[in-house]
């Protein structure tokens, strides 16, 4: 059994990421074409440039699909919930060891668990 690990989550994700921006630019370069063929007043084949718009939505909505999944990988490896909270156990032992302590002075006899 295989098991993933955040860190290489983290990396696919990234190098996910870094590849849709790649072909970001590639369709970038295919715009461009097309405003410049359209500013010269050449005939802009219009098949053409509604598959170029529909890969620019589809490749912008899946970066947006892998930046939130990366980010919310990332939190997940720094321990941050959903809500954008974060559970500081350490901290939380030192409070509740000193409630403990407390009342075991205040206490008396009767002795309080760890």
């Amino acid at each position: 059994m295989t098991m993933i690990t955040p860190e290489q989550e983290i990396a696919e994700s990234e190098e996910l990421l870094s590849s849709l921006k790649d072909a970001i630019g590639d369709l970038r370069r295919e715009v461009e074409s097309l405003k410049k063929q359209a500013r010269s007043g050449e005939e802009i084949n219009e098949t053409a440039a509604t598959k170029v718009i529909g890969k620019v939505t589809s490749i912008v909505g899946n970066c947006a699909k892998v930046e939130t999944y990366l980010n919310e990988c990332r939190n997940r490896q720094a321990g941050i919930a959903r809500g954008g909270y974060a559970l500081d156990l350490d901290k939380a032992r030192v409070e509740i060891g000193c409630k403990l302590d407390r009342l075991r002075r205040c206490g008396g006899t009767r002795p309080v668990s760890e």
